[in-house]
């Protein structure tokens, strides 16, 4: 969307993430909106940015919220905390709260949102917890990104946005599921809420015998969009025993493990392939292999190859 008009920007922008109104517009010659949004079954992502020195409110969120400040910063007032939020850090709203964004002075409005389903968060809470929870989960105010941990999801997060926009990879199941479920559960770990104690607690040790049992289910379903919860109901774990084990005996977590289990899958496929009908591109997407670059440099690194060679010497 791109918009001149303040009232047409409020309602696009509305319309995919929350009902707000604009409480206040800056001075400009001309008033300017743009929203770049993506949205799929359990979460919407997109940028929001206004030419002008402006303010909004939201009176009641709708599942959990995150904004980044793209340039600029801002200020977020939520169940009474104010808050001063940089490009190097984000803000959390959880689910029924109000929000406030104020532009700070000489500066515009310029951010990146994300809304999630408050199905897929509480169904992540549940999966790491191996328990069900009856209550919204309270996290909110500032979170800092400037940690490993926390400049690893922003990058993913952000990464994951700019694909779908480049190529709508969040449409293919086999990307889709699992990396919205990586930013959900990167976000439970990073923000302080009710939960953070019990998922702070080391996991149950998991006996080998069972992480043979998810790895040859991984090995006969690598075609599926498989994520951790699914292995770990699979095998009768918890999703955190799950990581421990794949950590202790594998030496990997388990989406690192699927995804060496299908780019070795996608190695056999162009050793068979046929040079003169088969393409490389088509081989790796088949296996949730979408960028192509990415995929030469891994296949490279683990085969000592390039595809296009292995496909050529078929």
């Amino acid at each position: 969307m791109h918009s001149g008009d303040v009232d047409e920007a409020t309602a696009a922008v509305s319309d995919v993430f929350h009902p707000h109104e604009l409480t206040r517009v800056g001075a400009v010659a001309r008033f300017e909106a743009d929203l770049q949004a993506v949205t799929t079954a359990s979460m919407v992502t997109g940028q929001v940015r206004y030419n002008s020195n402006s303010d909004l409110f939201c009176p009641s969120i709708d599942g959990y919220h995150v904004n980044i400040p793209l340039s600029g910063g801002l200020v977020s007032v939520s169940r009474g905390e104010r808050s001063l939020v940089e490009e190097s850090n984000a803000v959390v709203y959880q689910t029924g709260s109000d929000a406030r964004i104020l532009t700070p002075p000489n500066s515009q409005l310029n951010m990146f949102g994300m809304k999630l389903a408050r199905a897929a968060v509480h169904t992540a809470i549940e999966d790491l917890l191996d328990r069900p929870i009856s209550e919204p989960i309270r996290m909110h105010g500032k979170l800092d990104l400037t940690g490993a941990d926390g400049q690893a999801w922003r990058t993913l997060v952000l990464n994951t946005y700019h694909s779908q926009l480049a190529g709508s990879m969040m449409a293919r199941p086999l990307l889709a599921e699992p990396l919205t479920y990586a930013i959900v559960a990167g976000l439970l770990s990073l923000t302080e809420h009710q939960f953070s104690e019990d998922l702070a607690r080391p996991a149950a040790v998991t006996a080998p015998a069972t992480i043979q049992h998810a790895i040859e289910f991984i090995n006969s379903h690598a075609m599926l969009p498989l994520t951790p919860p699914d292995i770990a109901r699979e095998v009768g774990v918890s999703i955190r025993a799950l990581q421990r084990g794949f950590r202790e005996f594998v030496h990997a977590s388990p989406m690192e493990y699927i995804r060496n289990v299908r780019m070795h899958k996608a190695h056999d496929d162009l050793v068979r392939a046929q040079p003169d009908t088969d393409t490389v591109s088509v081989i790796a997407g088949r296996w949730g292999f979408y960028h192509y670059g990415r995929f030469s440099q891994d296949y490279r690194r683990m085969f000592g190859v390039s595809p296009s060679e292995t496909l050529r010497s078929s």
